[in-house]
């Protein structure tokens, strides 16, 4: 009797950490399947870990106009110089936002 009282007192005080364990494994594969977002703007910094895009609002985001940093993929994309008006397409990762795609715009 005194071991299943044991196991089950055990077994209540493990249960908050599998359950608070779930969310963040189910989140980490929501963020890697993350949607494509795709834009426009003016190319103001590049690096080989970032680029700094002054893009519109993104309505389907709900974000203001804004400069931002976008993270590079690895390999990074081929190098453009500032002040080149842009298309891009990014997605959500671990730390941020990480570009998919970026070539000057054909206006």
């Amino acid at each position: 009797m005194r071991n299943l009282l044991s196991v089950a007192v055990f077994s209540l005080l493990l249960s908050p950490v599998v359950l608070a364990a779930e969310p963040a494994a189910s989140h980490s594969a929501a963020v890697h399947n993350a949607a494509v977002t795709h834009s426009q703007g003016v190319l103001k910094a590049w690096n080989s870990h970032k680029v700094s895009i002054a893009h519109p609002a993104i309505e389907s985001l709900g974000w203001p106009p804004m400069t931002m940093n976008f993270l590079q993929p690895q390999p990074p994309l081929a190098e453009l110089p500032a002040d080149t008006p842009i298309e891009f397409s990014f997605r959500q990762v671990d730390g941020g936002y990480q570009l998919i795609a970026l070539s000057a715009s054909q206006q």
